[in-house]
């Protein structure tokens, strides 16, 4: 088929086929001529291909309609009637993205591989899924994914539901509890202002036919919007999406979006505090209003320039005077431009009690200002090349960027292809800046308040048990109100959701779905190779990837003669560096010529230790810099400076207080956020020395000292300063330096290198270990909670085998997706076996922490009856297989260089790994039998959640964090 205007094929029509430059490749846009359905293919020639589906989903209340949706629709089709064709996809798929996702006014279903079949048959068990699911016949479906009244083992009711667990813990979140409301309150006529996600308290109100109803209104191709990128086979492709799209009659009626008019308001609420917290100045103050449209696409930019010149760092004039006089803890200006109508909004954190007209009025000060004099011209053009730089960087997988990126525009009328260049946009930007427009747009931001919504949300210690309380005292009355008739229903419908969810899918269905073979996965792995010399007596390494004239500059020096203690300070210190004043800048101009010459620039502490010990492992501090390669040495210099010359005296302590108490807000929602991460680095901490640093980097040390020091600046301060300055003395010098450099060619590095002294060495690592209780639980303000078990290989007298990996997907997706994810309701779970031997289970967003931990012991009963079941590998090494050829980033491979070159992993060794995975037999599945026993019998606990959920954990040490 000849891709060019006009031209018929496979039920599309070709309306445009243009190249475009700047994309570099072709944009190709068709209409389904049966349905109307619109079809756009970036043509780019990327290896990496990607297919995806959208429709226009607009909440018309806050029970999380279309995200229960975009999960039950995924749990089995007419084609292909697992239960999970999700799951088994993840099981076999050479995958680089496998998602849905859930927006306030579209869905999405993308999916992407660099293997062309696989991408062919992903995208046929996505199409079955939206366009014939199982869900609208099956209400068992809608009861696991959405909400039911299920009943504990005590007979008390309880509700349960993915969606509802995962809501529950994003609405734990205080900034997802301000958006909301912010949202309600901006657009109390349309769409926007309901809870895309669902609100905990209103998803329960969602009936099984109003779902069914909402799914036959929405998911038909008239109102879809289909995405391709990369080299996509299009006529295989093409057919095989009109063989679902035939299926259906166009619809001329759509669901249309509604503008809202400005409509201003103030409203109070409430976020869960921990009980030992004080309430004191805690309190968030937020105004915002709508600013825009779409279309205003240079404006829109524009604005997120301005915000991060006014409070893009601490040195940014309108956040510095909010810092120096005490009003709040930090103050930030953001800009949402992904919906039909863009958002300018302000925030202040952790208000000074009684300041909120204060910082008002501050704001007007500083918008009249800008009306009179106008902005820092060096600070705008810094921000507008960091802007600059990152449209230029992406991330992967980038063909799923792009499509996100360009589905709402589209969506609302506008032009794909023109949403993903941005050449004249940087034009209009510069000129705005030159002809004046830049500065009354600022003042515009900081001085209209037409229908502005205000939102102060206040701490409290005790909104959290009194919603859990309530929610409680809710179910037991509608409970009691059963009539026998509508008990013995429910009880009716758990037992089948039971008996369904245990019973394993039949064979016939697990063979509809399509698979690749071993064969095709057998590929082998992109290896970046690290080229050694010497700089000035330096190790250097050099990686040699392809990276647009993008240099990735990073730097290493062993931290081995720190304590732990020392350690975690250090992971607080490297945040202090870059933001505090050098010799040769103060903070405000030293920010300005970072932005000016870097995309990214930041320093860091991390832990390596070696595959063959548990006892010694390397920490380092890491400084590390993108920039273009004209402005490789202008990074240099910036590190070398910051590093050697940071001003670490008494003078700056205020900047220093700011800055861990704006990190303590930070690591505090963390917690809330992601508290299986704290989970697995406290449940690993004392199995090797790697994981014992690691804890004291990222764990839960860090988040103690983060807040004591902040409660207690004035004291605690003045003697971390002065250690941070010696093991800076003795630290960053030239015999402890190791520099990577990872870009299109090797650069110089002398202006790295030549100021540096020569200093002394430090070991090359050392012991460390802690005596940590095995089973421990910290205590968070969140409505649900995280479970987590380590242990070490090492430790069952085993080491690391490709095999082993192998068993922990098997087990992940066959056994713990079942028990916890599904029958527990937790939002999610897993078990992860790595290289160094590290083993740890995790549950995520889980009601019911406890009993996630009990689920450990049939880990090795379920893979020894995996083992009988005759089932073949070769689905299960498919993915495992993929896994270890991720997807990544220039940027990403030379990290990935350095990390394996730092602890000694050869190529021979991956190949090792990869062969074992290939070659693993039953016989080396059921070897694992015996270890997994072990570890759910004695490997490290840590639960971190609410008080009622830690009661329920037996044995624990339970602190506050």
């Amino acid at each position: 088929m000849r891709f060019e205007a006009g031209t018929e094929g496979f039920g599309f029509r070709i309306l445009r086929a243009e190249t475009r430059k700047e994309l570099n490749g072709r944009a190709v846009y068709m209409e389904h001529l049966r349905t109307g359905a619109r079809l756009f293919w970036l043509d780019n020639g990327e290896e990496n291909k990607v297919f995806s589906i959208g429709f226009r989903t607009l909440p018309e209340d806050d029970t999380g309609v279309f995200h229960i949706l975009e999960h039950s629709v995924l749990c089995g089709s007419e084609k292909y009637p697992v239960k999970e064709p999700f799951v088994e996809l993840l099981k076999s798929s050479m995958s680089t993205f496998l998602n849905a996702m859930t927006f306030p006014d579209m869905t999405l279903y993308p999916v992407s591989s660099r293997n062309s079949r696989d991408l062919l048959n992903l995208t046929g068990v996505y199409l079955d899924a939206v366009f014939d699911p199982a869900c609208i016949r099956e209400e068992k479906i809608f009861r696991q994914e959405g909400w039911r009244i299920d009943r504990e083992d005590n007979g008390e009711p309880v509700y349960k539901g993915v969606v509802f667990n995962e809501m529950k813990g994003a609405m734990s979140d205080v900034d997802s509890l301000i958006e909301q409301q912010i949202m309600a309150q901006l657009f109390p006529d349309t769409s926007y202002g309901f809870n895309s996600g669902g609100d905990p308290e209103h998803i329960v109100e969602l009936s099984y036919d109003r779902f069914c109803e909402t799914y036959r209104r929405f998911y038909h191709p008239s109102n879809a919007w289909i995405y391709l990128d990369g080299s996509v086979p299009m006529e295989e492709m093409l057919s095989l999406i009109d063989s679902y799209l035939s299926r259906f009659e166009r619809r001329d009626t759509l669901p249309g979006y509604a503008w809202q008019r400005p409509a201003a308001s103030t409203k109070t609420i409430y976020y869960e505090l921990g009980g030992e917290e004080d309430t004191a100045n805690r309190t968030y103050y937020t105004r915002s209003r709508i600013a825009g449209t779409w279309k205003d696409r240079a404006e829109n930019m524009a604005r997120g320039i301005i915000s991060d010149v006014l409070t893009g760092s601490n040195e940014a004039p309108l956040k510095r005077e909010v810092l120096k006089r005490e009003l709040a803890q930090d103050l930030n200006i953001t800009v949402d431009d992904t919906g039909l109508q863009s958002l300018v909004t302000i925030q202040a954190e952790r208000v000074t009690d009684g300041k909120e007209a204060e910082i008002d009025e501050l704001i007007r000060r500083q918008g009249e200002d800008i009306a009179r004099n106008g902005m820092d011209s060096a600070a705008v053009e810094a921000s507008i090349n960091r802007a600059v730089f990152y449209l230029r960087e992406d991330e992967e997988p980038q063909g799923i960027g792009r499509c996100v990126r360009c589905m709402g525009c589209w969506m609302y009328g506008g032009d794909p292809a023109e949403f993903l260049e941005s050449e004249q946009m940087v034009e209009e930007l510069r000129a705005m800046m030159t002809d004046g427009r830049l500065n009354r747009l600022a003042a515009d931001m900081l001085l209209n308040r037409e229908g502005e919504a205000v939102v102060r949300a206040i701490p409290s210690r005790t909104v959290g048990a009194e919603q859990r309380e309530k929610e409680t005292a809710s179910l037991r009355h509608i409970v009691n109100c059963w009539t026998p008739e509508q008990k013995a229903l429910n009880d009716r419908l758990l037992d089948v959701l039971q008996d369904w969810q245990q019973q394993p899918d039949s064979e016939a269905a697990l063979l509809s779905l399509p698979v690749l073979t071993k064969e095709d996965a057998d590929v082998e792995p992109e290896w970046i190779g690290t080229e050694e010399s010497a700089t000035e007596g330096v190790p250097t390494l050099y990686h040699h990837v392809a990276c647009n004239g993008v240099v990735h500059l990073r730097a290493y020096f062993p931290l081995t003669d720190c304590s732990l203690e020392e350690l975690t300070q250090a992971t607080m210190f490297s945040r202090l560096l870059g933001k505090l004043p050098t010799e040769k800048h103060d903070a405000w101009s030293l920010q300005l010529e970072i932005k000016r010459y870097t995309g990214s620039l930041g320093f860091g502490v991390s832990v390596r230790g070696p595959l063959d010990r548990t006892d010694r492992c390397t920490p380092y501090l890491v400084a590390y810099a993108s920039a273009l390669r004209e402005n490789a040495e202008k990074a240099e210099e910036l590190i070398s400076e910051i590093l050697l010359t940071t001003r670490l005296e008494s003078s700056e302590d205020n900047r220093i207080a700011e800055i861990i108490r704006q990190a303590e807000m930070g690591i505090r929602q963390r917690v809330i956020s992601a508290g299986q991460v704290i989970g697995a680095r406290k449940a690993l901490s004392s199995f090797s020395a790697e994981n014992t640093v690691r804890n004291a980097l990222e764990g839960e040390p860090l988040v103690r000292f983060i807040h004591e020091t902040a409660q207690n600046p004035e004291t605690q301060i003045p003697v971390l300063r002065e250690k941070l300055l010696a093991m800076l003395r003795r630290t960053a010098c030239r015999k402890r330096m190791t520099v990577s450099v990872t870009g299109d060619e090797m650069i110089p590095l002398a202006a790295l290198i030549r100021e540096m002294p020569d200093g002394t060495p430090a070991p090359e690592s050392a012991l460390y270990q802690t005596d940590e209780p095995k089973a421990v639980g910290f205590r968070i303000p969140a409505k649900v909670g995280f479970a987590v078990r380590g242990g070490k290989l090492s430790a069952y007298s085993r080491s690391f085998r490709g095999s082993m990996w192998l068993a922990a997907g098997i087990i992940s997706l066959g056994y713990l997706w079942n028990r916890v994810r599904v029958q527990g309701g937790a939002y999610g779970s897993g078990l992860s076996v790595d290289r160094a031997g590290n083993v740890f289970s995790y549950s995520y967003r889980d009601p019911t922490p406890g009993k996630t931990l009990s689920v450990d012991a049939g880990m090795s009963e379920f893979l020894r009856e995996f083992a009988g079941s005759g089932e073949k590998l070769d689905r299960y090494i498919i993915s495992a297989l993929n896994e270890l050829n991720p997807l990544l980033s220039p940027r990403d491979k030379g990290a990935q260089a350095d990390a394996r070159y730092l602890i000694g992993l050869s190529r021979e060794d991956t190949e090792r790994v990869r062969r074992e995975v290939l070659q693993t037999t039953m016989e080396d599945l059921l070897d694992c039998c015996e270890w997994l026993d072990d570890f759910a019998r004695t490997g490290a606990v840590c639960v971190v959640a609410h008080d009622d959920a830690l009661r329920d954990c037996e044995g624990l040490a339970i602190s506050d964090l």
